[in-house]
Formats: C-alpha cells, sequence, structure tokens
C-alpha cells in the first residue's frame, strides 16, 4: 500500500511546476467509523480499487465531460497477478545488473518500488496522458550505459512509454536501479504543465489555442519532450511498445547480450525448495518472448513510414520513409542475430527438466520475425516508397535478395546445417507461397476503393514473389540434384516441389 501511495504522490511535483500545490495526493479510504458518508460510488472520489484476480494488469479508465474535455472521476484497476508481470519483467531485462532480480520472489523493497512505478504510470492516464511510445527513442542508446547521465535523466523522458527497464545496460556499466527504473520524466512534466497551467491574460479559447500552439513549437526544440503515437500508427521504427534508444539494432544488440548471460544461469536463479520445474519453464519462455521483442523492433525499420505530427506553422516533413541504409541494416541484424541458429537459447539442460521443444522454440522466433518482413503490408510499403524515392528507396527485389544471402547460404554447398535452419527455410517457402497465392478482395465504397487483403493485381510485389519464387526453385532443385546427405537431398527436393505447387497451383 506505501508504494502505490507514493506512485500517486510521485506527480506533485509536475503539478507544482504547472502552478499548484499539493494538487494531488493519495490516502487511505475512510472506514465507516471514521466517515460513514464515504463510498466508491460517489463520483467525487477517485481511488484504486484492489481486485483479488489472476489477471497481469492494471488500468486507470477515466470518465469526462463530453461537452467540455473535463475528468470527472477516475479510478485505476490494480489486479493482485501484477507482480508477477512485473518480476517477469524485472528478470529478463536487469536480472544481469541487479542481484536482487535472480530469484523468483522478489524482497518487499524490490517488489515495492516496481509497483510504485506501475502506480504512477496508471495514474498519469487518470490525469489525461495517453502513452507515449515514441519517448525512449528521443535517446542515444549510449546514453543509457552511462551511468551517471541515466541515472540522472532515466532511460525514457516518459513514464507514459512502455519502455519497461534499461535492459541496454551491461553489468560493467554499474548502473543501479536508479539508471534500470522508469520515473516521471521531462515530457511527462511538460504534458501536465501544458494540460493543466492555466493562462488568465487570454481573453477567449481561440486565444489561449494560438498560444499553445506557438509554445509547443518552442518546446518541441528539446527532442525530450517529443510524443510519438505507436498506437493509432504502427507504421514508425521510433514508436514501439518494449523499446529502447534511437537505434533499435545497436540496443537490441545489447539486450541480446544480457540474455546470453541470463540462459546458462536460469536453472540456478529459479530453483525453489520442495518446487517443481514450473519457474524455470515460465522464466525460459520470458527470456524466448523478449528476444521475439528486440527481432520485432529490428524487423519495424523494414518499409518503415515516420510520422511526425506538425502544424501549418512548423518547418519540415509530416511523413519520412526509413532511410535505405537502416532498412538493409536491420535486415542484416536478422540474418545474423535470428536467422541465424541462436544456438544460446540452446539448452538441453532446460530441455530435459522443462519439455520445451527448441526447435519450436525458436521456430517460432524465427518465423514471427519473416512474418514482420514478409506481408502484404510491407510489400505495399516498399512499393509505394519506391514510386516515389526511386532508386533511394528499399525495394522488395533488393530485400528478398538480402534475406536470401542470410537464409539460403546453404544453396551454394547443398547442405543445411541443422534442422532449425531446415525449419526456417520450410517456413520460408510457405510464406513466400502464401503470398503469392492469396487473392485479394475489393471493398467499393463511394469515392474510394480498398484493397482488404491479398496483394494488389496493380502493383509490382506479384510478379517480383513470382520471379523470385520461380528462380529459387530452380536452385533449389540444382542443390537437390549436388546433395550428398540425404536430409538435405530431400529438404531441397521436398522444397522444390512446394514452390513449383506455388508457381502452378493445379499441378
Amino acid at each position: 500500500m506505501p508504494y502505490l501511495i507514493k506512485g500517486v504522490n510521485d506527480w506533485q511535483a509536475a503539478f507544482e511546476k504547472a502552478g499548484f500545490k499539493n494538487a494531488i495526493m493519495a490516502k487511505m479510504a475512510p472506514t465507516k467509523q471514521e466517515d460513514s458518508t464515504w463510498s466508491l460510488d460517489d463520483a467525487r472520489n477517485s481511488a484504486i480499487v484492489y481486485k483479488p484476480s489472476d489477471i497481469a494488469n492494471a488500468s486507470g479508465p477515466s470518465i469526462s465531460d463530453p461537452r467540455s474535455g473535463e475528468i470527472m472521476e477516475s479510478h485505476i484497476n490494480w489486479y493482485h497477478n501484477i507482480m508477477e508481470l512485473l518480476r517477469d519483467w524485472y528478470f529478463v531485462q536487469c536480472s544481469p545488473n541487479d542481484p536482487a532480480a535472480r530469484k523468483m520472489v522478489f524482497d518487499d523493497e524490490l517488489m515495492g518500488e516496481l509497483i510504485r512505478f506501475v502506480s504512477s504510470h496508471e495514474v498519469g492516464h487518470t490525469l489525461g496522458l495517453r502513452h507515449n511510445f515514441g519517448s525512449s527513442s528521443t535517446v542515444p542508446v549510449e546514453n543509457l550505459r552511462n551511468k551517471a547521465w541515466v541515472e540522472a535523466n532515466g532511460h525514457t523522458p516518459s513514464i507514459m512509454d512502455y519502455a519497461r527497464f534499461n535492459y541496454v545496460a551491461q553489468p560493467e556499466d554499474n548502473i543501479g536501479r536508479k539508471g534500470l527504473f522508469p520515473r516521471i520524466g521531462d515530457y511527462d512534466n511538460w504534458a501536465i504543465e501544458w494540460g493543466y497551467r492555466r493562462f488568465m491574460e487570454h481573453g477567449s479559447p481561440d486565444a489561449e489555442k494560438s498560444h499553445l500552439n506557438t509554445w509547443i513549437i518552442d518546446k518541441l526544440k528539446n527532442r525530450r519532450l517529443w510524443w510519438g503515437d505507436g498506437e493509432m500508427n504502427g507504421d514508425d521504427s521510433r514508436n514501439q511498445t518494449e523499446d529502447l534508444g534511437e537505434d533499435a539494432m545497436k540496443a537490441s544488440m545489447y539486450g541480446i547480450k544480457n540474455l546470453q548471460r541470463i540462459v546458462p544461469n536460469l536453472v540456478q536463479w529459479t530453483k525453489e525448495d520442495n518446487k517443481d520445474y514450473a519457474g524455470l519453464q515460465q522464466l525460459y519462455e520470458q527470456v524466448s518472448g523478449q528476444f521475439q521483442r528486440y527481432s520485432a523492433h529490428v524487423a519495424r525499420n523494414v518499409g518503415g513510414i515516420m510520422l511526425t505530427p506538425k502544424m501549418v506553422e512548423e518547418a519540415g516533413p509530416v511523413y519520412e520513409i526509413v532511410p535505405k541504409a537502416k532498412q538493409k541494416e536491420a535486415v542484416d541484424f536478422l540474418n545474423k542475430n535470428v536467422f541465424a541458429t541462436p544456438t544460446w537459447l540452446i539448452n538441453n539442460d532446460i530441455f530435459s527438466k522443462t519439455g520445451i521443444v527448441g526447435t519450436q522454440s525458436i521456430g517460432n522466433i524465427q518465423s514471427s520475425a519473416l512474418n514482420r518482413l514478409m506481408n502484404i503490408r510491407t510489400f505495399d510499403k516498399l512499393v509505394d516508397a519506391e514510386s516515389n524515392l526511386g532508386n533511394s528507396a528499399y525495394s522488395i527485389m533488393e530485400l528478398l535478395a538480402d534475406l536470401k544471402k542470410g537464409i539460403w547460404s546453404e544453396l551454394a554447398t547443398a547442405k543445411v546445417s541443422d534442422v532449425y535452419r531446415r525449419n526456417l527455410q520450410k517456413a520460408y517457402v510457405s510464406t513466400m507461397s502464401n503470398m503469392l497465392n492469396q487473392q485479394s478482395s475489393i471493398a467499393v465504397v463511394p469515392g474510394f476503393t480498398i484493397t482488404v487483403s491479398g496483394l494488389s493485381d496493380r502493383t509490382d510485389a506479384r510478379s517480383i514473389i513470382r520471379a523470385h519464387i520461380a528462380g529459387l526453385r530452380t536452385e533449389l532443385a540444382g542443390a537437390g540434384t549436388r546433395a550428398t546427405d540425404p536430409i538435405s537431398k530431400f529438404h531441397f527436393q521436398d522444397l522444390a516441389d512446394r514452390l513449383a505447387k506455388a508457381l502452378d497451383p493445379n499441378k
């Protein structure tokens, strides 16, 4: 309870900057003996409501006056099992840096501080703040390893980001919890000031609106005050959940290094007397899930469209395409760290104690990354970018050529190294075949023609995919002829047949 209260009261400093002292504070609800009139159903009482539930979450809804937008009442739903979620997050992101996280049950102080940050986040929602998924992208990755800087400024400027914890920090950086935990930051203080400060000198809403717009333009010269919408715009690589820093490739590489430190210690760190290996299984799956998030952060750069909302008084573009060099860097990262078998995740001691199947776990991660790269939405964006930028754009043909270098390197030797690679190549063939033969459906609305699903017949994407599949089929057939070991021969021949079927489904 004291940590929930601290999470509320942490907003007092932001309101003081907006001109209000003691504007927000948390208190224990009175007992019937202390106040018989107090009721949770009274709209004047905003409360944190404990839910004895196994739901691992918390939420901060509010009710606003539709005429003015004024928040009339708010409450926070606090589900008991959020503690398990917090344990999992902190374990996989910070246990290499914080020895107190190397166990299944955290001490009260650590769990209390974790609860405090979630309390502050949910209070932000009740105050009217939306998620700011772009906030963390304003921070240089190397600053997250700078002990003095990150402990002074925090790893993201907004607690309304889904930045969780500083997974970039390495053990040799000696960064304490002050540099690992989220906190109310520069953006949050500015957002409260913008939303709540009173400007009595302006005589009309229009006059105040003009002042606020000018104020925003000036304030946004400080990138730490930027707001990025990751909920309405899913194409912007800067506005992602669970990510850190301005460079997904560099941040993810540091994150992977920490995961590689965790896996060899998982059996020991999850050990509990008189318990089975359920905790080991859960935390291994959390490590795998975290690795999958890192690959997703990187993949978002391919076909990425950066949206920077601006008023007409502001200079510069609103829509920009992620530079070609950065998109190629993202694919190269995935080739080297995801599509090349991540052997550090293969731990037979863990598998023998939990029943986890390595091919399934790693296969899911690789298939997820493939699907993020090779889907109709991504290909459509690449075609659109090429139509706008010409040779300066990263094209579908370049994407497929780059992926081929990483995923199909065994074609030259006619021998596949392991079952993980064979499964990955099968997933690639399935993905490409499905894209080629998925029929598009058209919805016609007066004034609009909308492609609902499938590749449009009006773009180059289908032609490029068909040509790529035809060329790959020929190479696979050749590799199948040259292969000397049986499993490689069967594998290549099978995939060549599958692609032939994709090119002509009537065969």
